[in-house]
């Protein structure tokens, strides 16, 4: 899936679609939610940056999954601003896959969107923080999209609205946009957000309005973590009542930027055993998004989860009997494996297989950037709910913060070796192969003359991963055996509110 010799081609955005930036093809987003919690010992937690070359050997397990899976993209929820994510994104780029990074997912005091009324619970050094990711992963041809924030909605206490801390999240997209105004040198990378499937018209609408003069404050994608497709007797998008739902809703919103579902992929006891494992989902509904009338509401979606994560699980290993919180298309074993003094390997259940036949039916539409043209009813900003309250009216404690710098042209310029390290052949490559390869790292540009050399790179290339954000997803999704089902009955979205752990 390589687009040209530097490596996968970024994505671009036309209207609400996703497009091949160099051969203006249409993409539709096929991914999955990923984070590799291993089931014991110190990673088993929140808040690890996996995805540097301390943990290559867990993310080179992964990608070989991923690339068997055929999806396009994976969503990361945990990243570290002071890492260096090279080897990592250049392995997914030799994988044609693609990353949908989070800039606000920490559980440090300062790293994510708090659980305060606006303007409060957006906090200064949030600010800075984002930024950093944007200088880190912008250089990445294969980042898809920066997500701002992951269901800050469900902070809202009960009997409040969204427009109780929705400003804040506005206000940090429109911060991080300003940023990439600003640094001219850095590539363009879509910010958006992502949320909960709670009050789902008002959060629509208000993040794609536009209150004042300025262009910046409107997200540019929404992502929507949805739990609608429940009911394993429903194999047709005409019978499936919750999804059927979503997809009108959206369309009836004539929004102007892409939607993407970033977790789908509900549990129930209705879909089947197999192979002695209960509840495996059919996933007929990644296989939904490549319909013609649905590709026209949604870019694309994500399911939810690469692995089960044991800490969370309500049955025991191996997983085999139905659990509310078994998400994972897969597990790793063994049962004690932490990743670090035993390794783990990944074990696919049939759902593995299922997603994978799904994504494979859905296609892209056959259409060019150059071929597109919204029409006028889905061109510009949607209406602004009532009850929102304008960004000028709070003050903000980060437009004190001076912001961080802009990267330097080797920075923004950095561009992965070919072939990728981690997939290089130590015994058929010769010397010649690499006499022109160039690696270029922020100040300098070294021309290595040797696989050696390119070796020993790859190898001292580490840093200390000093986790700083939280792998906060949907609260385990406690709502969805309960709120989905309900969906299927034909009520369209979810009320539950509730607060991230």
């Amino acid at each position: 899936m390589q687009d040209d010799e530097k490596g996968l081609a970024p994505i671009v955005i036309k209207g609400y679609k996703f497009f091949n930036s160099y051969t203006g093809q249409n993409v539709l987003i096929k991914g999955i939610d990923y984070y590799p919690r291993p089931n014991a010992g110190d990673l088993d937690v929140n808040n690890v940056d996996f995805f540097t070359e301390q943990y290559r050997y867990i993310w080179e397990r992964d990608i070989e999954q991923f690339k068997e899976l055929g999806v396009n993209a994976v969503r990361l929820y945990s990243v570290d601003p002071q890492n260096d994510h090279s080897a990592f994104m250049c392995a997914l780029n030799n994988g044609g896959i693609y990353a949908l990074v989070e800039l606000a997912s920490g559980n440090c005091p300062t790293c994510a969107i708090l659980s305060y009324e606006a303007p409060d619970c957006y906090p200064a050094h949030l600010k800075i923080r984002g930024q950093e990711i944007m200088r880190e992963f912008s250089r990445y041809s294969n980042t898809l999209a920066f997500s701002a924030g992951n269901e800050v909605n469900h902070f809202v206490p009960l009997g409040k609205g969204p427009e109780w801390n929705a400003p804040c999240l506005k206000k940090f997209v429109k911060d991080m946009r300003a940023y990439k105004k600003k640094c001219d040198g850095m590539r363009h990378v879509p910010v958006g957000l992502i949320m909960a499937d709670s009050d789902r018209k008002d959060n629509a609408l208000y993040y794609n309005c536009q209150m004042g003069d300025d262009d910046l404050e409107n997200a540019e994608f929404f992502g929507l973590n949805t739990y609608v497709y429940c009911d394993a007797n429903h194999t047709k998008f005409e019978d499936s009542a919750g999804f059927k739902t979503l997809s009108e809703s959206f369309e009836s919103y004539n929004y102007s930027i892409p939607v993407l579902l970033t977790e789908f992929g509900c549990l129930s006891k209705s879909f089947p055993t197999v192979e002695g494992y209960q509840g495996q989902r059919s996933f007929d509904q990644a296989k939904w998004l490549g319909l013609p009338s649905v590709e026209d509401d949604f870019a694309g979606g994500f399911a939810f989860e690469y692995s089960i994560e044991s800490a969370n699980a309500h049955t025991p290993f191996p997983f085999k009997e139905f659990g509310e919180q078994n998400y994972g298309i897969g597990y790793l074993s063994p049962e004690n494996c932490d990743d670090i003094k035993i390794r783990c390997d990944y074990v696919k259940t049939p759902s593995f297989y299922n997603l994978k036949s799904k994504f494979a039916a859905a296609k892209p539409l056959n259409l060019t950037m150059d071929e597109f043209t919204p029409g006028k009813w889905r061109s510009g900003r949607t209406p602004c709910p009532p009850k929102f309250p304008k960004l000028e009216s709070f003050h903000w404690a980060a437009e004190k913060k001076i912001d961080a710098r802009c990267p330097n042209m080797n920075e923004a310029n950095f561009v992965c070796p070919a072939p990728c390290v981690s997939e290089q052949s130590s015994s058929n490559s010769e010397p010649s192969v690499f006499a022109s390869l160039i690696v270029i790292i922020p100040f300098i540009v070294i021309v290595y003359y040797s696989a050696k050399v390119i070796s020993s790179l790859s190898t001292t290339n580490t840093k200390s991963s000093v986790p700083v954000s939280d792998h906060t997803r949907a609260l385990d999704q406690d709502e969805s055996s309960e709120e989905a089902p309900m969906l299927e009955q034909g009520n369209g979205y979810s009320t539950f509110q509730d607060t991230i752990k």
